[in-house]
C-alpha cells in the first residue's frame, strides 16, 4: 500500500484543526457579591421621617444606594440632616456619608460631622448616630462643642437632637467663657 506524503500531510493538519476547535468559552468569572448592588439607588434625593404625622427630620443626600438584603441605605456624596420640633427647624447636621438603617429609620453619619444648633451652638466630631425613635443623638467619638459660653471637648457624647441637654464623657475644655 502506497500511501502519498500530500495525503498524510492532509490527514495530520486535518486531525490538528479538528482538536484544537475542540475549546469551549466560559463565561467570565466575577467575584462580585450581589449584596454588594444596590436594588436602587438615588441622586440628589431628600427622606423625611416622620413620628405621628408630624416630620421629625429630613435628610438630604447626593446619593443614596438601597441594599435590602443588608437591610441599610447607604449615603454618599454629602449628608444633610434638618431636625424639626413643632415644625420649626432645631438644629442642622451636615456629613461626607453614612447609612440609614431599614428596620429602624436610625442615621449614622460620618467624616466631618457638623451639627449647628438654633442658638449657634455647634458640635464637631468624625462618626454622630441619631436614634429616631427617641429623637437623641450620639458618638463614642472625640466630640468638640463650642456655644457662646463653653468650649468643651471629650470622648464620646449624647444630647437631644436639638443640642440642648448634652452630655460628654471624658470631658476637657473651657467652662465660662
Amino acid at each position: 500500500m502506497n500511501i502519498k506524503p500530500e495525503k498524510i500531510l492532509l490527514l495530520f493538519l486535518l486531525v490538528i484543526f479538528l482538536t484544537s476547535c475542540d475549546e469551549k468559552l466560559e463565561p467570565p468569572k466575577t467575584d462580585i457579591n450581589p449584596l454588594d448592588i444596590p436594588d436602587q439607588e438615588s441622586w440628589n434625593s431628600t427622606v423625611s421621617f416622620s413620628d405621628s404625622g408630624n416630620v421629625v427630620a429630613i435628610l438630604d443626600a447626593g446619593y443614596m444606594g438601597h441594599y435590602e438584603g443588608k437591610g441599610y441605605i447607604k449615603i454618599d456624596s454629602g449628608a444633610k440632616v434638618d431636625f424639626y420640633k413643632n415644625g420649626q427647624i432645631v438644629s442642622t447636621l451636615t456629613g461626607k456619608h453614612g447609612l440609614v438603617l431599614d428596620s429602624t429609620k436610625d442615621i449614622e453619619i460620618l467624616d466631618s460631622v457638623v451639627v449647628i444648633n438654633k442658638e449657634g451652638s455647634i458640635l464637631k466630631t468624625e462618626k454622630l448616630f441619631w436614634n429616631n425613635k427617641e429623637q437623641r443623638v450620639y458618638s463614642d467619638k472625640f466630640v468638640s462643642i463650642k456655644t457662646p459660653t463653653e468650649d468643651i471637648q471629650g470622648i464620646g457624647f449624647e444630647s437631644d437632637q436639638n443640642l440642648q441637654n448634652y452630655r460628654i464623657y471624658k470631658v476637657t475644655g473651657t467652662f465660662d467663657k
